[in-house]
């Protein structure tokens, strides 16, 4: 059956929504959007007509079908789609869902005998947080005519900036958004609107500067301007000397005189006690979270999940609110740990935002949608890349033997100003992806094409990371390492085990070298069972490295290793990677026993004849921790003094280094506490000048101050670097402090906590069932016989076991108090 057709409408023409945009028109049946028509179908016109006639009534959706279908069986799911399609156009708040029952026109009515001569800028209904200095910078740049700029990425809070700015100037602004055009011709027209006047036929120049003020330096705000960013530019070049222009945009216009600001995401701190704990990316979460749940508080426990959610969502402020908003429901554990889909939990935002920003995810695709295919591509490859990457890596990502370094170039220079990549001021530079820009560019990788970038990723960090002494050479590309070894290890178990062992190599004096000990001895399983499948000088190496990290951390497993590593190296061919893998097998004993006899008569084999400082260094090296297993402390001494001086010579700073700090601690066990001390206080300064506390050797540097200190009696003074050395030993993965702080314990008369601590630490040194040397031995028996001296060893005994029991935090506590 046919339906009849809808009766037509009639009566006055209808304007309505922001400035008058949208015009309705009954006699001619369709609808102008900033004077030209739009390409609404004949049933969303119909529904259009059907709502405007009785503005913000209640229309049921029986009405709605009958007068848009007259005559037909519809289903609801009809309507639905018309009304959403109305929305997409109109603005989501044109029309209000009444659930249940039917919709209401809610859209702003213009009444022309009563509209002002311009659009006002409305103040933000937003605080803003951590942006004083940009408003001050943006205050200054609006200073006088012409054309200012802010970009940045989407959601980086351009608009409220903005807003706030013109709010703030004396005769307010005109404001044009310009996030709902769609043609660079219908720019000339939003302007006229917003200086409160309306085009005629003809040239639209003359038009809009005769609706210009006479007098003075108005301001006129283009918002949202990236994607009709040519139209713009136009305009701006021909307004600039008339009036004070300022544009949003994600990218600059380029058009002369123009001064340009780029807003960059909130402050984030390293904790809860920076900046941005009272003004940047901190205190705008904890500000829209009591927004939404006024009974939200901020307590000891919830505040570094704060601070950890304002880190994985780079301070980026629409991220933060998205986030703000599911916390009432989920509770804040539960929205920190859902990032992993941060898409879908960041999906649901303020009603009164545009469109486009209720949902991080359209956000983004706004800003993907603007690119060419060209730099889609780009922009895709490059989420592989973790904690940033240089020019040479984004180049080994093409697989398109036509796609030019200088393709890349061009490319990345298109990212970085479109704000979708940060570059620092370094020369060579580094380009970042924000993490919310990485993880938009990985979901938009097929299987296929994800898979190849993620292999060619692993290959050019394979290249990269090359054998080298020097880890500074590459050190700001681990979480590249990280990343490619990941996969790698789920993918490719040749390529994991190369990238694991070689940065074992070189990691071993960072904060890293805890981690890629675990990344090793995560592969142990799969080298072991298809080990056989590795090329032998993958797997020799992997021995290596892994025996080299287990007997730093004094685990038993490092000499079978060590032993497999060898025997590994024989037959291949290699002198200077046996010397290593020999020198390992030594270094992996904790005690005098005849295996590491064999292994220093091996070293010594393979080093007789060779005076080259590479292999002294190796040789003495490992005959100085011989050595020490045997209590022989004189050669001790010698066999480090000749291994600092291999290792000046060949310009190795972090081993002299190293060298240095075990000549001293062996001069403290040597008795002689004042040379110990003042040679170990020139060390620290020289490894830890500004106390950043980045260098791997500070732990075992401030544990021999700390010994040589109670060795002369100074308590106090060692006292005081007890909290500094438990930190550095937390943030490298090492107990070594306990060494120093058992004996001085002992020697300041705190016995209890002597006793406590002596079970705390012998179960944490014998954790992994590791045999406890003899400095550890001797440590532990100087705080029990401490404790047992004045307390008697029952009470000694029951505070041993109490210790045991003890969390890292309490032992810290108890250490420092």
């Amino acid at each position: 059956m046919t339906g009849a057709a809808p009766s037509s409408p009639t009566g006055p023409a209808l304007r309505f929504g922001p400035g008058g945009r949208f015009e309705l028109r009954p006699a001619e049946h369709r609808l102008l959007v900033d004077g030209a028509p739009s390409a609404l179908g004949g049933r969303a016109l119909d529904l259009l007509f059907a709502l405007t006639e009785r503005p913000g009534e209640l229309r049921t959706k029986g009405e709605l079908i009958e007068r848009v279908w007259p005559g037909l069986v519809v289903e609801e799911g009809n309507l639905r789609v018309q009304v959403n399609g109305l929305r997409r156009l109109l603005g989501e708040d044109s029309i209000a869902t009444v659930p249940g029952r039917g919709y209401r026109f809610t859209a702003a009515l213009h009444d022309e005998a009563a509209a002002p001569a311009r659009a006002p800028v409305a103040p933000s209904s937003k605080a803003l947080f951590g942006r004083d200095a940009d408003l001050a910078r943006l205050q200054a740049a609006l200073a006088g005519t012409g054309c200012v700029t802010l970009v940045g990425t989407a959601g980086v809070g351009k608009s409220s900036l903005a807003r706030v700015a013109a709010a703030g100037r004396q005769g307010g602004g005109a404001w044009v958004d310009l996030a709902t055009l769609t043609q660079e011709a219908q720019v000339a027209e939003a302007i006229a609107r917003a200086l409160g006047g309306q085009l005629g036929g003809g040239d639209p120049l003359p038009q809009v500067l005769e609706l210009l003020p006479a007098h003075g330096e108005p301001l006129l705000v283009l918002d949202n301007a990236e994607h009709l960013a040519a139209g713009c530019a136009r305009w701006a070049a021909e307004l600039q000397s008339r009036l004070t222009l300022l544009v949003t945009s994600q990218l600059p216009l380029g058009v002369p005189g123009e001064r340009l600001l780029r807003l960059e995401p909130l402050p984030v701190g390293d904790g809860v006690d920076g900046r941005d704990a009272g003004e940047g990316a901190l205190a705008l979460l904890v500000a829209r979270i009591r927004a939404v749940d006024a009974r939200f508080d901020v307590s000891a426990r919830s505040l570094p999940l704060l601070a950890a959610l304002c880190r994985q969502l780079d301070g980026l402020p629409l991220a933060l609110e998205l986030a703000a908003a599911r916390v009432p429901l989920m509770g804040l554990q539960a929205v920190h740990d859902a990032l992993a889909e941060r898409f879908a939990l960041l999906s649901r935002g303020r009603r009164d935002s545009p469109a486009r920003h209720r949902n991080l995810l359209d956000a983004l695709d706004w800003s993907y949608g603007l690119l060419a295919p060209a730099e889609q591509r780009l922009f895709r490859a490059l989420g592989v890349f973790a904690g940033g990457f240089t020019l040479e890596l984004a180049a080994t990502l093409s697989a398109d033997e036509h796609v030019s370094r200088w393709d890349i170039v061009d490319g990345l220079a298109a990212l970085v100003e479109r704000s979708l990549v940060s570059v620092n001021g370094e020369d060579p530079p580094r380009y970042r992806l924000l993490e919310t820009m990485r993880a938009h560019a990985l979901a938009k990788l097929g299987d296929d094409e994800r898979h190849s970038a993620r292999r060619r990723h692993a290959t050019a960090v394979l290249a990269l990371i090359t054998p080298s002494d020097d880890a500074q050479l590459w050190l700001a590309d681990m979480e590249n390492v990280r990343e490619a070894f990941l996969w790698a290890r789920a993918n490719d178990l040749a390529t994991a085990a190369q990238i694991g062992a070689r940065a074992a190599r070189v990691m071993v004096f960072t904060v890293w070298r805890h981690e890629v000990t675990d990344w090793l001895l995560s592969l142990q399983p799969a080298v072991e069972a298809h080990g056989g499948g590795l090329p032998p000088q993958v797997r020799a190496l992997f021995w290596s490295m892994t025996a080299y990290l287990l007997g730093i951390r004094v685990d038993p497993r490092a000499v079978a290793a060590a032993r497999l590593a060898v025997a590994l190296w024989r037959p291949l061919g290699n002198p200077a990677e046996l010397q290593i893998a020999a020198a390992h097998w030594v270094r992996a004993f904790t005690e005098p026993v005849p295996e590491l006899d064999e292994a220093c008569a091996l070293l010594s084999q393979l080093t007789d004849g060779d005076g080259t400082p590479q292999a002294q260094l190796r040789l003495n090296g490992a005959l100085a921790v011989a050595a020490r297993i045997r209590g022989d402390t004189q050669a001790l001494l010698a066999c480090m003094e000749r291994e600092q001086l291999a290792a000046r010579e060949l310009g190795l700073q972090q081993r002299v280094q190293v060298a240095e700090n075990n000549i001293c601690l062996t001069l403290v066990r040597l008795g002689r506490f004042a040379e110990g001390a003042e040679r170990t206080r020139a060390l620290l300064q020289s490894i830890d000048p500004d106390g950043s506390g980045r260098n791997g050797s500070l732990p075992w540097v401030l544990n021999a101050l700390v010994e040589a200190l109670v060795g002369l009696g100074r308590l106090d003074e060692a006292a005081a670097l007890v909290p500094r050395s438990l930190a550095a030993g937390r943030r490298f993965g090492t107990t070594v402090a306990w060494l120093g702080i058992l004996p001085l314990l002992a020697e300041q008369r705190r016995v209890e906590a002597a006793g406590r601590l002596a079970g705390y630490v012998r179960r944490l040194w014998t954790a992994n069932d590791t045999a406890l040397d003899p400095r550890e031995l001797q440590a532990l028996a100087c705080a029990t016989e401490a404790a047992q001296a004045l307390l008697g060893r029952d009470l000694a005994a029951a505070l041993a076991a109490e210790g045991r029991g003890l969390s890292d935090e309490a032992a810290a506590a108890l250490a420092g108090a």
